[in-house]
């Protein structure tokens, strides 16, 4: 018997309307005319006998029955997706390394190290995916994760890399050829605040014996790049992980404002979660990272020619 199955085409066309809930901006995404889309709606909504979206206007509504509907469409397209990829490559996606990277750490410091594995072990396959540093390892598929905090992660096992380095930064124009007289001289400038890691001046501050008594004066970014960008277009100086500012101070377009580091108490980790510890993928990469690691030390950050406190 032929299956009871409504047209690919028709499918598409509700994915794209329910994500978008505009028959036009589907359109646009389709790259087909909105007539088309709405025919498609049209034959999908006579096929079923339902109706999955109602007008209101420009507005477009997903009924109950769509919402319902869609909720289980959308997992079988995504699982037909998988699988047509996986043909493509000829591989399934489940046995590629599933490594986690926060964003800002995998463009300064993990592209180097993940090229180096690449080269190293061409024959396995792996995809990073962006993640938080509160990532939960057990609701997670990640296989292994880079991620700063203090270590204690629950489900997974963590390996100290290296420390959290602190360093204050500002652009030439605003820091003095030979930096700032002193850590108190900090507070007569804007102190650009990273919103998503708010107390990372006040740990400053208290750190160096400072002693201050208004609030502290500076806009707010929600991330280091956006904060990096505004420090080198002269906005204020900024306090950032060392680790994340070197191509800028090499470069010369960031300046320390201090000749000082200081440790933020977190450290950046390697993770695997205990459930994946012994797959062959994990096994390939926790080793060829602990010989290279260990031996060479290749991806420790240098120290930075800075006097520590």
């Amino acid at each position: 018997m032929r299956r009871f199955l409504p047209s690919l085409s028709a499918l598409h066309a509700f994915d794209a309307s329910v994500r978008h809930l505009s028959f036009t901006k589907a359109a646009e995404d389709m790259g087909i005319t909105q007539s088309g889309i709405s025919r498609q709606i049209k034959n999908l909504e006579d096929f079923l006998g339902l109706t999955l979206f109602e007008r209101a206007g420009p507005k477009l509504i997903l009924t109950e029955e769509g919402a319902r509907y869609y909720d289980e469409i959308s997992r079988l397209l995504d699982k037909l997706e998988d699988v047509s990829i996986d043909a493509v490559r000829g591989r399934k996606a489940q046995s590629m390394l599933k490594i986690g990277f926060p964003p800002t750490l995998m463009r300064r410091w993990g592209a180097a190290m993940l090229t180096a594995f690449a080269t190293a072990h061409p024959q396995t396959w792996f995809e990073v995916y962006p993640c938080r540093h509160d990532l939960d390892f057990a609701a997670s598929e990640l296989d292994l994760a880079f991620v700063r905090g203090t270590g204690n992660w629950s489900g997974a096992r963590s390996q100290l890399l290296f420390d959290e380095e602190l360093i204050v930064v500002g652009a030439p124009k605003l820091v003095p050829l030979q930096g700032l007289p002193s850590d108190e001289a900090l507070l007569e400038y804007p102190l650009i605040q990273n919103s998503s890691r708010p107390s990372l001046w006040l740990h400053w501050l208290r750190g160096a014996g400072v002693h201050y008594k208004s609030r502290i004066y500076g806009p707010r970014l929600p991330n280091f790049d956006m904060i990096l960008e505004c420090a080198i277009g002269g906005m204020g100086l900024a306090v950032v992980p060392e680790l994340h500012v070197r191509t800028e101070l090499a470069a010369g377009i960031l300046k320390p404002a201090l000749n000082r580091l200081q440790t933020s108490g977190e450290g950046f980790y390697l993770c695997f979660p205990q459930a994946r510890m012994n797959s062959a993928n994990v096994r390939i990469f926790r080793d060829w990272f602990a010989t290279e690691f260990t031996r060479r030390r290749q991806f420790l950050p240098p120290a930075f020619p800075l006097d520590q406190k």
